[in-house]
Formats: structure tokens, C-alpha cells, sequence
């Protein structure tokens, strides 16, 4: 795993980490994989399955999102959001990926959390370059619901600034997502079933942290754009999508939201939408404990794809 820089259209700094593919001889690259990671998180976090991935011959990358990672941490802006918000994350992505993408072979773009409704949004707009797209923990709009949280992050920005830290916020966003797993140990039961992912989880300070509320203004707006009939249909009908959830999670309303997403998407033109709901399995089922079961299928759905006649493939490197 390396780590390199690439300069934003805004001029900031962006952290990308680079998984190599495995060298075998005779072997080529097979591809790109682009990892999109999830809110309160970091791209390394991703280190298992973006090794797998590279041994098996695909060039891995993951950027750390903007209010992400140790760069955020270093500068003190954890938990914050660019001035564009959910469009500078957008527009990071498309740069990071346009950094290595290469002419001729295929791109999977795999989003976890938040970074699956980015992922979602983001193949709306490139999906006609992309090979496949994987939805990991992803969701269905909140409905009524999205309102009122936008309202009161407003009002919040009003009264106290874009960047003051929203703990009211965090708890109706996420306090209710440990109710199903009582009694629970800690506040992150609801992530896995792992005791040591979770108390990694607790005791890592890049991870779990309070956002400002323009943070959160900026989510429920993401979440509700890459729910929306714009975005549906603009997904490109003849591109693969794989949706992979736990059975459990709350942001999938514990499978009900996930299919919910499946359908419209369906509904909306697209051919092929694949979904795998893992029983059991919280939110991070690339954490779960059957974790080892979760990155085979991902890898064996996107080798599968890769393989057909005719696949997707960037054809000009941009």
C-alpha cells in the first residue's frame, strides 16, 4: 500500500492509497478498482479487501474524502465539509479515478456507506465509462425525514456557523441504529458483529467522530439525490450493479431499503442489478466476521463481469 497526492481543482490536497497489483509473470493488470470509503472513517480501513483485490491482479485505490483521514486530523478539520460539499467529493473521485484510469481496461467503482451514494451519483454521470458499480450498505431515501433533518442543520448553521459541531444530529441520525442489538456493549454495535472491528472502532480517533452540520445538511441531501428519479435513470440501463448488504444493517432498513433500491432501479431501466443480503450481517459486512465469504463474492462478481465478451472498458484514458 502506497500512499500519493494529487492536487483538486480547488487546490487542496488529496490522499489517495495505491494497492499494486500482485506481480505474476505473464500476468497484466486486469483493471481498476476504485473504493469509495463511508462517513466517519478512512480509506485504510480498507486494507484487507484492497489486498485481495490486488493479488488478484486489479489496481486498487481509495481516496480519503474531504473532513477524512489523518490530513483532515492534522489540520483539525475532521468532520467537516468542503465549501462545495457533496459536489467537491463528487468531483474528487472523478479526479482521483481520471489519475488512473487506463485505456482498454475495465473500472469497478465500489462505495461503502455515504461512499455508496456518492458511487451512485458518480454513475449517473460516468457510468457509460465504468464496468460495474457495488453498493455496499447503501439505503433508500429517508423520506419526511429528510426534511426535518435538513431544517434543523439549517437552523443550526444559522444560529451557530457551517462548522459547529451537531451532536443532536449524530444522536437522531444514528442513536437509533444500536436498538435492535440490546443489550449492546458499546455505541457501535450496530457496525458488526466483531468485538475487535468494534473496539478498533471506538479506540481509533479517526473514526466515530461528530460532524459540523453542514456536514450533515450536505448527507441528507447526497442520500436523497442518489435516491432520486434523476439519478435512477441517468444510471446507465446495460451497467452491472451489485448491491451488498447485512441483513441487519439499519441504514438498509435491514434489507427493506436495500431491495427498495434494487427495484427502482429496475424500475428505472437498469438490466442487471445483482443483491446479496447477508443474514445476520450489521452495517460493515466487509468487517463482518464472515468477512472472508463477503470479499470472495465481491471479488468473484467482479471477475465474472471482467470476463465478458464485449465488457465495459474505458476506452480512451482521460
Amino acid at each position: 500500500m502506497d500512499t500519493i497526492t494529487i492536487t483538486a481543482d480547488d487546490g487542496a490536497d488529496v490522499d489517495i492509497l495505491v494497492w499494486r497489483p500482485r506481480e505474476v509473470s505473464g500476468r497484466p493488470t486486469k483493471g481498476l478498482v476504485q473504493l469509495c470509503h463511508g462517513m466517519a472513517e478512512y480509506a485504510a480501513r480498507y486494507d484487507e479487501v484492497a489486498g485481495l483485490l490486488a493479488d488478484d491482479g486489479w489496481l486498487v485505490i481509495a481516496n480519503d474524502h474531504r473532513g477524512h483521514g489523518p490530513r483532515a486530523a492534522a489540520m483539525g478539520e475532521l468532520g467537516s465539509t468542503p465549501d462545495r460539499g457533496y459536489h467537491q467529493l463528487l468531483d474528487d473521485l472523478s479526479a482521483v479515478a481520471d489519475h488512473f484510469l487506463m485505456e482498454g481496461k475495465p473500472w469497478f467503482l465500489v462505495g461503502h456507506s455515504m461512499g455508496s451514494f456518492l458511487a451512485r451519483v458518480l454513475a449517473a454521470r460516468r457510468g457509460r465509462e465504468m464496468t460495474g458499480l457495488v453498493a455496499i450498505g447503501t439505503g433508500s431515501s429517508l423520506g419526511p425525514l429528510s426534511t426535518i433533518a435538513t431544517g434543523l442543520a439549517q437552523a443550526q448553521i444559522l444560529m451557530m456557523g457551517e462548522d459547529s459541531r451537531s451532536p443532536l444530529l449524530d444522536t437522531l441520525s444514528f442513536g437509533s441504529f444500536n436498538r435492535a442489538f440490546q443489550p449492546a456493549r458499546t455505541d457501535y454495535d450496530w457496525l458488526s458483529r466483531d468485538v475487535h472491528i468494534i473496539d478498533d472502532y471506538v479506540k481509533d480517533p479517526l473514526c466515530g467522530f461528530v460532524c459540523t452540520a453542514a456536514f450533515y445538511r450536505e448527507l441528507v441531501r447526497l442520500i436523497e439525490l442518489a435516491n432520486s428519479t434523476e439519478v435512477l435513470r441517468a444510471t446507465p440501463p446495460t451497467l452491472p450493479v451489485l448491491l451488498m448488504s447485512g441483513a441487519k444493517d439499519p441504514v438498509g432498513d435491514s434489507g427493506r431499503g436495500v431491495r427498495r433500491v434494487a427495484r427502482q432501479l429496475r424500475d428505472s431501466g437498469s438490466r442487471e442489478v445483482d443483491v446479496i443480503l447477508y443474514p445476520g450481517g450489521r452495517h460493515e459486512v466487509l468487517n463482518e466476521v464472515n468477512r472472508r465469504r463477503v470479499h470472495a463474492h465481491l471479488r468473484e462478481w467482479i471477475n465474472t463481469v471482467a470476463n465478458r465478451p464485449q465488457v465495459r472498458q474505458v476506452r480512451k484514458a482521460r
